[in-house]
Formats: structure tokens, sequence, C-alpha cells
């Protein structure tokens, strides 16, 4: 049997609206669910509780970590194509065995 609401809480909709969501769609799927099966009224609503908040949600250096690897990355990619472009690497694929 489906549950039916007939509103959403205020507070509920400003909340999910301003969270970032860093599960993404799971995280999204796993609070709508716990809100609808512990609902006991036709008001859908979330409790402030189920949504991480807080510096701990992505550590500082992992932000940096990520800027240093796309830069390694954009380096190797350049370093290859411009010896493929030159002629210094060979195109072909190699054997498969």
């Amino acid at each position: 049997m489906g549950k039916r609401f007939r509103t959403i809480e205020n507070k509920t909709r400003k909340m999910m609206q301003e969270y970032e969501w860093p599960g993404n769609v799971r995280e999204l799927q796993n609070v709508i669910e716990r809100a609808v099966t512990l609902s006991d009224s036709d008001t859908f609503a979330v409790d402030e509780a189920w949504l991480k908040r807080g510096p701990s949600e992505v550590p500082r250096s992992s932000v940096a970590l990520s800027g240093v690897l796309h830069a390694h990355e954009k380096e190797a990619i350049e370093a290859a194509l411009a010896g493929v472009m030159d002629g210094s690497q060979d195109q072909r694929a190699p054997p498969q065995s």
C-alpha cells in the first residue's frame, strides 16, 4: 500500500533544495524512503539529522589533491597526444595474444 502526501513541509523543501547531496541520487533516495516509511501524517517531512552536515563531508586535502591529480592527468594526456602528433610514438595497436 502506497502512502500519499498532501503537502511538503516548508522547512523540508528548503533544506532539501539547499543540501549539496554528496551521496547523489542514492542519498536522496534513502532520505525519501526513510521519510515515507517513518511518516504518520499526510505531510512529507525530513528530519534534519538525516542529512550529513559539517566540514567532515569533504576533507580540504582531498580538494587540493583533486586539483593536483587533474593537472597531472592533463599533462600526461597532452604528452601522449604530442607524441602521436609528431610521429614519435607508434600509433598501431599492440598485437593481441
